[in-house]
């Protein structure tokens, strides 16, 4: 059921009751409004065999407006304070009709509150709430049971006025049974296919990646394989770039996160100065911002520029207070660079 207005956005792939029905439709809102007519058509039809009028019709409104509130969109189960309305509703317009009603025969359509009560609590069981359902229909049934008693009818005369409702709420109880088990295997399904392509859109990013890592590889060592494979000899200048080469390609598998183009351009001149550099990522990932990054570049980068002898630049694991350390080795000199998660300098 709808009142015409949008429903809120779905945070959930649940499926429950309510969105199997489609309470939400269009074709819900037309039920609706076809409910709220059949009351007023029912009340004005049958007003002249009441022994009082104004109950009816505030009966009516207090119906009505329940069936508009059942309408609300909300995930089930419905909620609690809404369904005791609902419930409010149903025992309130039974006490305000059952009491004008004609004492002698059948009362006929006049008792028109028991079929649309029903209905409320139908879809009151649909949302969630059969045990608030069930105490309102008995409720409803002890009001018109009392009635018939007080006017020299049995006890069971309002027991048969009422058996039909409760014969549709056990229908429905057992319907809405049916439709939670096929919710519960949907929700299933739908659970397994979203792991299922998850872990597809895992396989094929991590596919995606080795092969941008071939590419890479190739792009870097094609040429260099071409020119060994010639058999001719090699001159200084290209054994420095084949060793330049195989820096990278280790920086690259070794260090990952910390193998951006600043450091290894700054590792690359430093190597080139003679200086032996490791770069290790024993995180798997880089900080947690860009701006931290940049912060590690630049003092990764700072430090190669002047370092001579041995440089082991390491990016530590999340879980600890340091994530960087940048430890230099020349001689007898010993000096160590640590940076935070946010990139900052802490101890030098």
């Amino acid at each position: 059921m709808s009142l015409g207005h949008p429903s809120p956005p779905q945070a959930s792939r649940t499926v429950d009751v309510s969105r199997l029905l489609a309470l939400s439709s269009e074709g819900a809102s037309l039920i609706l409004g076809v409910f709220i007519v059949t009351n007023v058509v029912f009340t004005i039809s049958t007003i002249h065999t009441l022994s009082l009028r104004w109950p009816a019709y505030v009966a009516a409104v207090i119906v009505s407006a329940a069936g508009i509130l059942l309408a609300r969109p909300h995930p089930d189960p419905f909620p609690m304070r809404d369904s005791l309305l609902v419930v409010g509703a149903v025992v309130a317009s039974t006490l305000l009709i059952t009491w004008t009603l004609p004492t002698e025969g059948s009362p006929g359509r006049a008792s028109w509150h028991l079929g649309s009560n029903t209905w409320l609590l139908w879809f009151l069981i649909l949302r969630g709430r059969t045990g608030l359902a069930w105490a309102a229909a008995g409720a409803m049934a002890a009001i018109t049971m009392v009635w018939t008693a007080t006017t020299d009818r049995s006890a069971l005369t309002g027991l048969m006025m009422v058996d039909t409702q409760l014969g549709l709420l056990v229908v429905a109880t057992l319907f809405v049974t049916s439709l939670r088990r096929t919710a519960h295997r949907i929700n299933e399904l739908t659970e397994r296919s979203v792991d299922a392509a998850a872990a597809a859109a895992t396989a094929e990013a991590g596919r995606q990646v080795r092969l941008q890592r071939a590419a890479e590889v190739a792009t870097a060592t094609m040429p260099f394989l071409r020119r060994i494979s010639d058999g001719g000899p090699l001159d200084d200048t290209e054994r420095a770039r084949i060793r330049e080469a195989e820096a990278r390609l280790r920086d690259s598998v070794r260090g990952r996160a910390l193998a951006t183009p600043a450091v290894l351009d700054a590792a690359a001149e430093a190597r080139a100065r003679g200086v032996d550099v490791t770069l290790l990522d024993d995180r798997g990932a880089g900080l947690d911002s860009g701006d931290a990054m940049a912060r590690v570049d630049d003092a990764v980068a700072t430090a190669l520029a002047t370092a001579s002898g041995t440089v082991t630049v390491r990016l530590l694991p999340p879980d600890r207070d340091e994530a960087v350390t940048i430890v230099a080795i020349d001689g007898d000199n010993v000096s160590r660079t640590v940076l935070d998660q946010a990139g900052h300098t802490t101890a030098a």
